[in-house]
């Protein structure tokens, strides 16, 4: 997911020669400044659009920067993380409003053979959210640790399928179907609703324009940039 900056040189055929010699690098530096204004504006806009964003989320918007020989500066979402989902994944139902694709969690449910197909997981009402609105990933890791384990027990053919020290379960209760924490002592067992597995992949609205506020700035902005740029790159030229 992003966007390229690029520039139509064909009307400067005819410019002078000190100007020709000039354009590459003028056109690189208005290049960076418009990518680097669109980097800001798309950053500011995640603020606005979604509550307490991760900074994960907030810093995913990046710059490959342009030279005088490639003449194109790209914009683009990060598609890369160290522990979790990428932005440029979870990021794109809200970039293009479209049903949200499989999370690495229900991708691993579904390896374990815990997610039934065509099902998808969301928080249930007792699952304990950051200040971001998510659940941890530590938590995430654990939950699936603890369900794996389970399986691996059931499969052995244990007594206890869910195992003597095991929280978390996948089971249906009142008709609904997730993964459960125990709670509660002996005399009182109850079981809380950390993650509900609903049929049907989630679709969500467009809600972050990035493509729209990169080409709007792009437009605005780009023959200002340019005008400052070339006039600087003569005005060092001629004093040299």
């Amino acid at each position: 997911m992003d966007v390229s900056v690029k520039l139509d040189t064909s009307k400067f055929d005819k410019a002078s020669a000190e100007l020709k010699k000039q354009l590459p690098y003028a056109c690189s530096v208005a290049l960076n400044n418009v990518a680097f204004r669109i980097r800001g504006e798309e950053r500011a806009e995640i603020g606005r659009v979604f509550v307490n964003p991760a900074k994960l989320t907030l810093n995913s918007v990046l710059v490959k920067k342009a030279t005088k020989r490639s003449g194109v500066a790209k914009v683009f979402i990060r598609d890369q993380a160290s522990n979790g989902t990428a932005p440029s994944e979870y990021l794109a139902p809200s970039v293009m409003g479209e049903n949200r694709i499989d999370k690495r969690f229900e991708r691993a449910l579904r390896h374990a053979g815990l997610l039934p197909s065509g099902m998808y997981v969301v928080h249930g009402k007792e699952a304990r959210l950051n200040k971001h609105g998510n659940i941890s990933v530590a938590t995430y890791k654990k939950i699936l640790a603890e369900l794996r384990a389970n399986s691996g027990t059931k499969r052995r053919g244990s007594d206890s399928s869910q195992g003597p020290k095991s929280k978390y379960f996948v089971g249906k209760i009142n008709g609904v179907l997730g993964i459960w924490k125990r709670a509660g002592g002996k005399r009182k067992r109850t079981a809380k609703p950390i993650l509900i597995f609903l049929k049907g992949r989630p679709n969500y609205r467009q809600r972050f324009p990035f493509i729209r506020i990169a080409e709007g700035i792009a437009r605005r902005h780009f023959p200002i940039e340019l005008d400052k740029a070339m006039d600087r790159a003569i005005a060092t030229a001629k004093r040299r």
